[in-house]
């Protein structure tokens, strides 16, 4: 009795453990997951609370301290608080029957959504809005000699330049690691998988050991 009375408390205990820490776990890699695809086909890219990880692919921005290969993040604004000078991600895509404001019209307006297209992050150089109130941004590396040959409806925007780090910045910067990844993924799944052997190995030995009795 007091044997089994013993393996009750164990099995209280990681009962107890998996309620408080691993369920909780579980939920929010869930509901992280869910956010994640859900941004993605809302948007065309994945996203976390409005921010965005990029990774920089080229050297025209480099002036401004962006060099290849490096990682930041943009945040999704209001098309109407982006102003010259604002350092911006988006996709480089123009509707080819609605590729400028000139040809917006109140009938005539750009897809609501950018087609397949690379994500370019460079500088905001001149703002104009067209005949419905939408927004239109001419853009450049820094350094590039010219501007990019698109203007870029405000729909293709996908944030701007977040300058300084924050919590949800650093949040999402360990969660995606490699450290992050085998604290919030790796390590409970493994834990779960070695308690739920555990717990399956008891069961069996208590089996066996009735079955004995029987015989």
């Amino acid at each position: 009795m007091e044997q089994l009375s013993r393996k009750e408390k164990i099995f209280n205990m990681l009962n107890i453990v998996f309620n408080a820490i691993f369920i909780p776990l579980i939920i929010f890699a869930s509901i992280f997951t869910l956010s994640i695809v859900v941004s993605k086909i809302k948007t065309g890219v994945p996203s976390v609370f409005g921010y965005t990880q990029i990774q920089i692919l080229s050297g025209s921005m480099q002036d401004a301290g962006f060099h290849i290969g490096d990682q930041c993040f943009v945040k999704s604004q209001d098309a109407n608080t982006l102003k010259e000078g604002d350092y911006i991600a988006f996709f480089y895509f123009a509707d080819p029957k609605c590729s400028s404001p000139e040809n917006v019209t109140e009938t005539s307006t750009p897809l609501a959504k950018a087609d397949s297209a690379k994500i370019v992050f460079h500088q905001i150089i001149q703002i104009e809005t067209d005949v419905n109130g939408n927004k239109w941004f001419t853009t450049q590396g820094t350094n590039n000699e010219a501007p990019d040959d698109l203007k870029i409806y405000q729909n293709y925007v996908i944030g701007k330049y977040v300058e300084e780090e924050n919590f949800w910045t650093s949040f999402i910067s360990f969660i995606t690691s490699p450290y992050g990844m085998l604290c919030l993924v790796i390590i409970p799944c493994s834990l779960i998988i070695a308690v739920d052997i555990y717990q399956l190995i008891v069961v069996c030995y208590e089996y066996r050991k009735e079955t004995s009795k029987k015989v």
